[in-house]
């Protein structure tokens, strides 16, 4: 019959006969799978005592399950062996295994994992495995069920980022075989692909009308009533001119589908989990490969491989074919995904360099993209980063989240700060994990913003964030979307592919210069504070330690600690996941990581104590009498430390202005050390006189005047800030009638991602917090200090801070101690300054970036919260004022006034997110001219990295030559420290130095690298350490030719030695 005029009601006649919940007896759903027998299989189950191995699992004790048992608790693991027997009426069909726990579980054949199965009613549903394409009847199986008691988001309790509920049970619903009716199945895809075209074209197309007809003919063509129905005539329809037979012409837009699954290495589950999550997905897309020979499916992160190979060795080897077959496709580069804002610039190149070499070792072959799809927001210094470590294209999707402004692009040049591009596309069905249905298909050209000159894009489906990737339903639509009339055209291709395709045009593409800033998650740059201190922390250590083992190897005092290193590193980028440092984690996570920060900063601190002996050819027992110190910077330092302990001088008393006893108890003294050197030098060296002392006072009106020859601090008795006078030039820094230094407590309640969010209207509610109670604690002549105590900060947080001027130094530290127990506050310091300026200047990975400090447009409102490394700068002509720290990341300048993040107290995912006890530093930098001049760059190495004063090994033999200049940067002009000195390791092939340095003040340069090392030659490199350009080196000198540099330019350097 003809089909009535009634299309609204017609499409959803047509969803209910595709319906998984309604109308399953006689609809086509119901028909895919038409027998089925939950007798034909038997269970046994073993309550294991943790993520054991399957040889530990069979060792255990079983005993009898049946369907509608619960398991439990959260995170409990549960064997099940499943003995089956195939039904005789079950001959010569296709049958499968289904079984759902409402949980995710793992299915293994003869100590092998197989397949992945997700558990529950939801889109990600993964419950059927198939045993045989054709049964005998009567046919055994024998398989195992690791059951994992969480769902594919974890344990959350009352929503998915809500803490986990420890006590989640896990009911088994569903134990059976079944008849797979793949007819039915075919016409279910085909069916469901014309529902969609239906659904989602225009409403005045012809496509759309056309495919509503077809479908619903479709429907009065079967009859679900017979018992074997026949689906030839329908499928005849779904494929013929008025369904998915009609092709397109040449000018559509082309589509290239990879299969891809996100698996978060930790979220709402820990890194445990994230284990059995690689095992479970990998397993699922390895099996669709054996079935569809055309599929293709991408995967990131190093990691996971690493581990995939560690638990499932068969499954690797699996894997290793697959990619050898070009179906299975590394990509990306990186160890992690990482997040694109918090680590250094160091950590950026090092998570290409374990990634990329873990990928030519295993699998012969670099990653060709960089894969990032879901971090925060995006450094301006990526770019340079991606090029150096060979790679010139980059996926990625996050900006389309955007709660401001919408990005104007899909397809671009992405330009860093530096001037280097690399090919950018951001997928535009807004989504790494699509459905892959005709919704998707039709937004990749839909909201393509570029079509105009790139007549193609990616789509990036399967399930993700948890893992599982595509489902076969999915590769399945895909197929039948090849060439249909109406729709996008779409293959199952590569990134390759895609960007080849993309490269005819790319002289035509617009071009984005600098970062791209992400307008939503901002509050992930101050959450979970003591994990973003442990990733700074072990930065500097790592770069530290890597210093030190490099000069000891090359004099040779030791072998190079490779394996540690390595182990360290790798812990270190793991926590830099864009899930687990930005501290949008669950607690479980933070403590995993913390756990790795103490092994790191253990590991790393042995090593130096080793490594310090054995360079100065000493035993281990200390030498009272001599000190080493060591200078980890690119600059000569000459500064007021702290002296380590000991017996012999401990009551050390010189006269004049030479020593002084810290409010602690510790000795105080003043060493100087060549950059990115060490030197051994007598206790009593140390006490050197200084040319104008540091010293504190109180005024006549209560206050305390901290005062040394560069800047003179005046703080009030409630523990603020009035006044900062840089002495040279006169000028104060202090806003007049404002107090610095004041402790602001924000209203902190998003509008749904807790730990992620900080919204624009919390700008517009404070509340008060107490005052402190000040104490002078040092008078000098080294270093003054006062001690602030505000007891009740607020009702049920304290907080505790030393405010410290030493007498070489024009920075103001305030160190300070929070003991944190709020609910939704954010906590900031604000310095309301005499700055007048459109702009701030903030430190990023090697260079610097300037943001508005007003919201003239929407662009400059979004950047309400911004990302920063040490510091962040406020400048006019010829004066400045910086706000330094040591372990923070986030940063707000509104017209004069500076605030640095300190503390968030979000409840999800983790309840007690930063609850406890927190220090960390940050200081206050007054200085005449701009940054450039002022030497922000200088202090905010020199608070991040101080001099390493220890107490040296008795027998110590001073290496003067090679440890006090071991590498420096000779300029061209003298009084030119433009570069940077960021890095010195040994290879990763143990053939030469690495030496990495940068232009920090956005300038071109020249310069001479020179080393105290016999070095024999050398070359420039690329961030993987493959040597690219001979570099002129002359022995006499001890130094390099003049090497040119460009403004934010990153060169890397092998010396041969």
């Amino acid at each position: 019959a003809t089909m009535l005029r009634h299309p609204k009601i017609t499409l959803e006649r047509i969803e209910k006969f595709l319906s998984d919940t309604y109308f399953t007896d006689v609809n086509l759903y119901g028909r895919i799978y038409p027998l089925r027998d939950p007798k034909a299989v038997t269970l046994q189950v073993h309550h294991a005592s943790g993520r054991v191995t399957h040889t530990e699992a069979s060792k255990g004790q079983y005993a009898d399950a049946k369907i509608g048992d619960s398991f439990g608790p959260s995170w409990s693991t549960h064997w099940f062996k499943v003995n089956i027997t195939v039904p005789p009426s079950f001959k010569g069909q296709e049958v499968h295994f289904l079984w759902n726990s409402n949980s995710e579980a793992m299915i293994w054949r003869d100590g092998v994992p197989m397949q992945g199965l997700t558990g529950g009613t939801w889109v990600d549903k993964r419950v059927h495995y198939r045993l045989t394409p054709s049964s005998n009847g009567n046919e055994t199986y024998s398989l195992m069920v690791e059951m994992a008691c969480n769902g594919m988001f974890g344990v959350g309790k009352d929503g998915m980022i809500n803490p986990p509920d420890p006590d989640r049970t896990f009911s088994l619903s569903q134990a059976e075989v079944a008849v797979f009716d793949k007819d039915a199945y075919a016409l279910f895809i085909d069916l469901t692909t014309l529902y969609e075209m239906a659904k989602n074209l225009p409403e005045d197309s012809v496509r759309r009308g056309q495919a509503l007809y077809t479908a619903n003919q479709i429907v009065n063509a079967i009859d679900t009533s017979d018992g074997t129905p026949s689906f030839e005539a329908a499928l005849k329809l779904a494929r013929g001119p008025g369904g998915l037979g009609v092709h397109n012409g040449g000018g559509q837009h082309q589509v290239y589908a990879v299969g891809h699954c996100h698996i978060d290495v930790a979220w709402l589950w820990p890194y445990a989990e994230t284990r059995r999550k690689t095992g479970r997905s990998w397993a699922s897309q390895v099996l669709y490969m054996d079935e569809y020979r055309k599929y293709t499916f991408v995967q990131s992160q190093a990691q996971l491989y690493e581990w995939c190979h560690q638990d499932y060795p068969e499954l690797f080897s699996k894997v290793q074919a697959k990619v050898k077959a070009g179906q299975f496709i590394p990509t990306g580069g990186t160890w992690v995904e990482m997040d694109g804002n918090l680590p250094s610039g160091e950590s950026f190149i090092r998570q290409f360099l374990y990634g990329q070499r873990y990928f030519q070792k295993q699998f012969g072959a670099l990653c060709k993209e960089f894969w990032l799809p879901d971090t925060f927001g995006y450094s301006g210094q990526l770019p340079q980063v991606v090029r150096h470590c060979g790679i010139e294209c980059f996926v990625t999707q996050k900006l389309s989240w955007n709660n401001i402004n919408k990005f104007p692009h899909s397809t671009f040049i992405w330009e860093g700060i530096d001037g280097s591009q690399i090919l950018t596309h951001f997928p535009p069905a807004n989504t790494y994990t699509a459905a892959a249905n005709v919704k998707d298909v039709i937004n990749c050209a839909e909201n393509h913003k570029d079509k105009d000159r790139t007549n193609c894009s990616l789509l990036v489906y399967g399930h993700g964030d948890g893992g599982g990737g595509p489902s076969v339903e999915m590769i399945e639509r895909l197929s039948r979307l090849g060439d249909v009339d109406g729709l996008p055209k779409v293959e199952m291709g590569t990134l390759v592919d895609y960007f080849d395709k993309v490269k005819m045009n790319r002289d035509d593409l617009y071009t984005w210069v600098g970062e791209l800033y992400f307008e939503l998650h901002r509050g992930t740059y101050t959450t979970q504070a003591s994990t973003k201190k442990g990733n700074r922390k072990c930065e500097l250590l790592l770069h530290d330690v890597e210093f030190l083992a490099t000069l000891a190897h090359k004099i040779g005092a030791c072998p190079y600690p490779r394996d540690e290193i390595d182990e360290c590193w790798k812990l270190v980028l793991l926590n830099q996941f864009h899930d687990v440092l930005p501290g949008s984690s669950i607690g479980m996570v933070y403590k995993d990581a913390l756990e790795y920060y103490e092994k790191v900063t253990a590991t790393c601190e042995r090593l130096i104590a080793e490594l310090t002996s054995k360079m100065y050819g000493g035993s281990q027992a200390p030498d009272e009498d001599t000190l080493v110190v060591f200078n980890p910077t690119s600059w000569r330092r000459t500064e007021v430390v702290k002296l380590p302990h000991n017996a012999k001088h401990a009551n050390a008393t010189i006269g004049g202005n030479l020593t002084q006893a810290s409010h602690d108890g510790s000795l105080l003294g003043v060493v100087s050390c060549e950059p990115m050197g060490a030197h051994t030098a007598s206790y009593t060296e140390t006490f050197q006189k200084v040319d104008a002392a540091a010293s504190a006072t109180h005024d006549k009106n209560g206050c305390v005047v901290l005062e040394n020859k560069f800047v003179r601090a005046v703080i009030e008795a409630n523990g603020t800030l009035t006044s900062l006078v840089h002495k040279q030039t006169g000028r104060e820094a202090i806003a007049p009638g404002q107090a610095a230094n004041r402790f602001v407590l924000y209203d902190d309640i998003p509008l749904f991602w807790d730990a992620w969010d900080v919204e624009v209207y919390s700008m517009e509610k404070t509340f008060p917090t107490g005052a402190g109670k000040v104490e002078l604690v040092e008078a000098g002549p080294l270093r003054a200090a006062v001690r602030v105590v505000y007891e009740s900060l607020t009702k049920v947080s304290r907080l505790e801070q030393v405010i410290y001027l030493d007498a070489l130094s024009p920075r103001l530290d305030f160190v300070t101690t929070v003991d944190w127990h709020e609910a939704h506050k954010f906590l900031k310091v604000e310095f309301p300054t005499t700055i007048r300026s459109p702009t701030a200047t903030y430190e990023i990975q090697f260079g610097h970036v300037s943001r508005p400090t007003h919201f003239n447009t929407s662009w400059d409102l979004a950047r309400f919260e911004v990302c920063a490394q040490r510091w962040g700068d406020l400048s006019e002509h010829n004066f400045g004022v910086a706000l330094l720290n040591d372990c923070k990341y986030g940063y707000q300048c509104h017209r004069n006034i500076l605030r640095l993040s300190l503390l968030r107290s979000p409840k999800a995912p983790d309840a007690e997110c930063d609850m406890g006890r927190h220090t960390f530093t940050y200081s206050l930098l007054v200085h005449e001219g701009s940054l450039q001049q002022g030497g922000v760059v200088r202090e905010g190495y020199a608070l991040n990295s101080p001099l390493r004063v220890i107490t040296a090994p008795k027998g110590a033999a001073e290496k003067s030559v090679i440890m006090k200049n071991a590498f420096h940067i000779v300029p061209q002009f003298a009084g030119d420290d433009s570069v940077v000195i960021e890095s010195v390791k040994l290879g990763e092939d143990n053939d030469g130095v690495i030496v990495r340095v940068y232009e920090n003040k956005g300038g071109h340069a020249r310069f001479s690298l020179a080393s105290a090392l016999p070095v024999r030659k050398a070359h420039s490199c690329n961030g993987l350490e493959q040597n690219q350009a001979a570099l002129e080196w002359s022995a006499d000198k001890k130094a390099s030719g003049q090497v040119g540099i460009s403004p934010f330019q990153v060169l890397t350097f092998k010396l041969e030695v």
